[in-house]
């Protein structure tokens, strides 16, 4: 037993899941680490302010390219031949560059019309820094994908720690020195650097050979399809985790229930982070083999079990001493909400374990429509749900209607996968 378990992790290291897998949950910790000292180190108005700014920059983010970054991790995993990978290569980053600029163009023109609430004034000239973030941003994942999709595991880890512990002293640094200004001029700053540092080695490495024709019309097309429904996916998937909180700010005008329900979802809501880690090293071999049947149907029930056991593990566990470490966490007054947080694990399970999984392996696969249009009829069923039982049930409602909603979405995505299997 000792010498298999010996095997396994020897052969976990030299194919970099290890790193992957420890690299996730450190740059996790980190992030998460940086946030709490960079709270301290601001006024509360100040972190709001911050925060106003950051979330308006995350709904901008979700259009970066039009979603050309995802196209890295299909396109230069299927093409063999170095000649196409350098011609994909080159469409998506100079398209990546063109439609991330006109983006930030009209961040800023925009950001100039816009009536903000009082205390949020600031807030005009702040938008058009973050504004300058995205191209540098999108360049950063454009990076880590050439990586992840040339299967270097071990240098994808190593970097992404590295531009995460970079942020976050950068966001200490900058809130010591500047407040808002210098967190979001690091943010700037560090992603220029670590971008374009990492697009020359990276063409250096890769693609350091003569030019190359245009990408043909036809792979432009399928390219920009591919991208466009990712987009909408990542888009539908940022709406769904916002319309719980929102509809139960709006049906029941409770704001110390809304913060209960979102104290509740903190300790699930970083569940994903064990499915996100075993979905970034095994994506691109999916890609890889995806016209092999006999491989895809084996490796997929390995790595559905895998991500079934561990994410159910950590639930069951977090469930079983949830009053001891919300008491901990957040003190006796939130201890009211063990319940409310065992039915949040039950749905973060289910999101996880079971759909995360599968829809991973569809993008991964070419298939990302499925995602798109069953994360549409999720965000449709989510809001009927919770229409109807927020107004009966409470916060509670928001809990069940996301056990609901994620149990139809992983038997959907499910009986997609095996239609594919079967073709």
């Amino acid at each position: 037993m000792v010498e298999v378990l010996k095997q396994n992790l020897k052969k976990l290291y030299s194919t970099g899941a290890l790193h992957v897998t420890i690299g996730t949950f450190a740059t996790k910790f980190v992030a998460f680490f940086g946030s709490i000292v960079v709270v301290r180190l601001l006024t509360k108005t100040e972190y709001g302010l911050m925060s106003y700014v950051e979330n308006i920059y995350s709904y901008a983010l979700i259009f970066a390219a039009l979603g050309l970054s995802n196209a890295i991790l299909r396109y230069l995993v299927i093409v063999e031949n170095q000649y196409e990978k350098k011609q994909y290569f080159g469409y998506i980053m100079k398209h990546s560059v063109i439609r991330n600029i006109i983006i930030m163009i009209i961040i800023c023109f925009v950001s100039q019309f816009i009536k903000y609430p009082d205390n949020y004034a600031d807030a005009k000239y702040l938008l058009p820094i973050v504004a300058l973030l995205l191209p540098f941003q999108d360049l950063v994942n454009d990076d880590l994908y050439t990586l992840r999709s040339f299967f270097e595991n071990k240098l994808y880890a190593y970097v992404s720690f590295l531009v995460s512990i970079t942020l976050i002293l950068g966001r200490i640094l900058g809130a010591v020195c500047d407040g808002v200004n210098g967190v979001l001029w690091s943010r700037v700053i560090i992603n220029f650097l670590f971008g374009t540092l990492g697009y020359i080695f990276i063409k250096r490495k890769y693609f350091c050979e003569g030019k190359v024709d245009r990408l043909p019309r036809k792979s432009r097309k399928l390219v920009n399809i591919y991208s466009f429904q990712y987009m909408i996916t990542n888009g539908f998937w940022a709406l769904f985790m916002l319309n719980d909180t929102f509809l139960l700010g709006l049906l029941l005008n409770d704001p110390s229930g809304l913060a209960e329900y979102k104290v509740a979802c903190v300790l699930p809501g970083n569940i994903s982070i064990f499915a996100t880690a075993i979905g970034v090293f095994v994506a691109p071999y999916f890609t890889k083999n995806e016209q092999n049947s006999n491989w895809v149907k084996s490796n997929f029930k390995k790595v559905y079990l895998l991500s079934v056991g561990t994410v159910g593990a950590v639930s069951l566990g977090i469930g079983a001493f949830a009053t001891p470490l919300i008491e901990f966490m957040y003190g006796e007054q939130y201890l009211n909400i063990v319940g409310l947080m065992r039915v949040l694990l039950l749905a973060a399970f289910i999101n996880s374990g079971l759909r995360y999984t599968t829809a991973n392996i569809l993008a991964a696969m070419g298939k990302v429509k499925y995602n798109m249009i069953i994360s549409g009829i999720g965000i449709i069923v989510q809001i009927i749900l919770d229409i109807i039982l927020i107004p009966r049930l409470g916060i509670i409602a928001g809990a069940l209607s996301n056990c609901i909603v994620f149990t139809i979405m992983s038997i959907l995505l499910m009986c997609v996968y095996k239609n594919i299997l079967q073709e």
